[in-house]
This record gives C-alpha cells, sequence and structure tokens, in this order.
C-alpha cells in the first residue's frame, strides 16, 4: 500500500509541472477565443454563421479544467466567458453546442455570481427550444446546479442578509425559471417530465412549498403508475422539511393519499 501511495504521489508531482505550464497559456486561449467571437465570415471554418464552433467548444472545455479550483486561471477567463455567453448566437445548433459548453465552464470555474446567472439564463432559454434533447440536458444540468448550490450552503431557507444580493444569486435566477420548468410536466416526453420533476424537487423552499407541492401533486393524478411511489416519497419529504403549518400538511398528505389511492 505504501508502494501505491507514493506511485500516487510521483503521479502528482509529474502532473503538476504539465499544469502549470497550460496554466501560463490561459491569456492566450482567452485572446484566441476572443478572436474568434468577432473573427468575420471565413468559409473554411464557418458552421451556419459561427467561427470554427469546434475550434470554440475545445478551448471552452480547456479553460473549464484549467480554471476549476484555480481563482487567478478563473478570473482571467471571466470576460470572455461573458463576452461567449452574450454574443453567440442561439438559433442555430453550433451555438447551442458552444453556449452549453460555455455554462458548463463556468459552472465549474471560480465565476463571478453575475456569470453564474448569465449561465441560468442560458439554460432557461434552452428550455423554451423545440428541441427535446436540448431542453433534456438544460433540466439535468439546472438540478446539477441546484443541487451544487445546496451543497455550498446558498440553500434559501434563511432569510438573506442582503436582499439585492440574493435577488442577484444563481439561486434567485433558477427560481425565476420555475414556471417554465413546472409547464415541462405537460411535455408528452416522459423523460423530459422525469427531469423536470427531478428539478421541481430540488428548487422546492419554505417560501415556494405551497404551490410547487400543488404541482406535484397535479403531476400525481397523471402520472404512469409505476412513478407514483416516487412523488409520494418526494411529496412527503418536502411536507416535513418545508411545512408552513400542521394543518397544511395534514390536508396535503390526506390529498395525495387520496390520489394515490
Amino acid at each position: 500500500e505504501d508502494d501505491d501511495e507514493d506511485d500516487d504521489e510521483d503521479d502528482e508531482e509529474e502532473e503538476s509541472p504539465a499544469r502549470a505550464a497550460f496554466l501560463r497559456l490561459v491569456p492566450s486561449l482567452v485572446k484566441l477565443l476572443r478572436n474568434l467571437l468577432t473573427a468575420g465570415y471565413s468559409p473554411d471554418h464557418d458552421v451556419g454563421g459561427i467561427s470554427d464552433p469546434f475550434l470554440q467548444v475545445q478551448i471552452l472545455t480547456l479553460l473549464r479544467l484549467l480554471g476549476t479550483g484555480d481563482e487567478s486561471a478563473s478570473e482571467e477567463m471571466n470576460d470572455v466567458l461573458a463576452q461567449v455567453a452574450t454574443n453567440t448566437e442561439s438559433s442555430k445548433n453550433a451555438g447551442n453546442a458552444i453556449l452549453y459548453e460555455c455554462v458548463q465552464t463556468i459552472m465549474a470555474v471560480e465565476s463571478e455570481d453575475s456569470l453564474r446567472v448569465l449561465a441560468v439564463n442560458i439554460l432557461g432559454r434552452f428550455l423554451l427550444n423545440r428541441d427535446n434533447n436540448i431542453r433534456y440536458v438544460a433540466l439535468n444540468t439546472l438540478s446539477k446546479c441546484v443541487v451544487e448550490n445546496k451543497a455550498n450552503g446558498d440553500d434559501e431557507e434563511e432569510e438573506p442578509a442582503d436582499a439585492d444580493a440574493e435577488s442577484n444569486s444563481a439561486a434567485a435566477a433558477l427560481q425565476r425559471h420555475r414556471a417554465t420548468v413546472v409547464d415541462c410536466l405537460k411535455d408528452p416526453d416522459i423523460s423530459i417530465r422525469q427531469r423536470a420533476l427531478e428539478l421541481i424537487y430540488h428548487l422546492v423552499n419554505s417560501s415556494n412549498v405551497e404551490d410547487l407541492t400543488a404541482e406535484l401533486l397535479n403531476y400525481l393524478v397523471v402520472c404512469p403508475r409505476e412513478h407514483k411511489r416516487d412523488i409520494c416519497s418526494r411529496v412527503l419529504r418536502v411536507a416535513d422539511r418545508f411545512s408552513p403549518s400542521d394543518r397544511w400538511r395534514v390536508d396535503t398528505l390526506v390529498t395525495m393519499l387520496t390520489i394515490a389511492g
């Protein structure tokens, strides 16, 4: 076992110089990505009006790997990530691929709150897309965002000290897309409905528990029989954790049992 630990330490020592070398390239990568954003039409590299989307995606992936856990590198790339998020055309698949990679990078690196809000809003726009693959990816990524926010202590159960700061947080931005997520429960695609259900469960807090529990109960009426047990267990957990009163909790559980049979 000691030999294995020594090997792991040696591997880390070997990787460190390589990472340090790549980190020195962050300014060059940022400049290259910015040039691609402002480049004119090039028939050799243009895809659907987007300049070399394949290279843009690869650069964003590399920036994500380098910026994860590194505040200095993340700070260097914040501005260009904002430019990608705001200037990339979202009506074409090539643009959506770049935007998705940009969102992944923003969420992974040490990004500013305003940038994370921008990423959440991009995913909110994805939910309005007619392509179910894009909507599925958006729901999946938003669920991951909520879980990470809660893990980092950004749960909204407590009253925020600074209301303005809280209203501009990624968690607040997620809540603003709640109605769009609820609409996904009416989608004919079962995979979209299941992802939306998962996200709604994660979005529940003390301020919206009554509205979102009502949506969960509405879905319980029409969902496939094999999914009823899972929804009932979620409603139970939500009622136990966020119930505004004992009466509401009892009424909710009675309604749930009546619907579930």
